[in-house]
Parts: structure tokens; C-alpha cells; sequence
């Protein structure tokens, strides 16, 4: 990454589904699904999708935890 993308990240504090996946040690597709369920928050312009990382644990925190057998 070159110094121009650092400094754009910390100006805005938004990332994309792929930081986003490497931040939450999950697959990308896995963002991609809590994006569509509504279950993580994002930011959209167009197609393109951003995420606020601090907003989306917080949105994880709060979410209902599942019990042992839920689906």
C-alpha cells in the first residue's frame, strides 16, 4: 500500500470487505452475507462498499448471542 491509500484511510476511517475480513479473521463471503441480512452496518455510494470497523463490532456486540443448537 502506498503512502497516498494510509493517508486516505485514516481521513475517512472506512475500509473495504476484504480489510474487513482480514480485521475479523472471517472469509470475505462471510462479510459479504452479514452485509446482505442486514446484520453489519456499510456504507454504500453506488457499488461500492465501505465499512466503518469500530461501527461494526459495536453492531456485533450488541447482536443476540446464539444458544448451543441454533442454527
Amino acid at each position: 500500500m502506498n503512502a497516498y491509500n494510509e493517508d486516505e484511510r485514516r481521513d475517512s476511517d472506512l475500509i473495504s470487505q476484504a480489510e474487513l475480513a482480514v480485521a475479523m479473521s472471517v472469509h470475505p463471503m462471510t462479510i459479504s452475507r452479514w452485509t446482505v441480512a442486514g446484520a453489519i452496518p456499510c456504507h454504500r455510494v453506488g457499488r461500492i462498499v465501505r465499512y466503518d470497523l469500530s461501527v461494526v463490532l459495536a453492531a456485533i456486540e450488541k447482536a443476540p448471542k446464539k444458544q448451543e443448537g441454533d442454527k
